[in-house]
Order: C-alpha cells, then structure tokens, then sequence
C-alpha cells in the first residue's frame, strides 16, 4: 500500500511540476490540474474494472 501511495503522490507531484510551466494564454485552468492530478487514480482502476468485466 505504501508504494502505491508513493507512486499516486509522485505521479501528483509531477504534474503539478509540469503544470508550472503552462503558459497563461494556453487557456488550462487550475480545476483542470487539480482534476487530471487527483482524478486519475480513481478512473484508471474503474476503467480497467469495466474492461476487465465486459470481456
């Protein structure tokens, strides 16, 4: 468990990173960070579930 939070945090931390370097006029907002960082921890498992299931 505490490798997978690792990764989740590092994985969080890199886009934050990246997202620093975003220009302004690019027109990607903080919300659209925030989602892309915290959201795809939970939609990747669910996605795979799906998947997993419909096959």
């Amino acid at each position: 468990m505490r490798e997978v939070l690792m990764v989740y945090l590092c994985g969080v931390i890199l886009l934050l990173a990246v997202s620093t370097m975003i220009e302004g006029e690019e027109g990607v907002g903080l919300d659209h960070i925030l989602i892309a960082g915290f959201g795809w921890p939970i939609l990747t498992p669910i996605l795979a579930l799906r998947a997993w299931t419909s096959r």
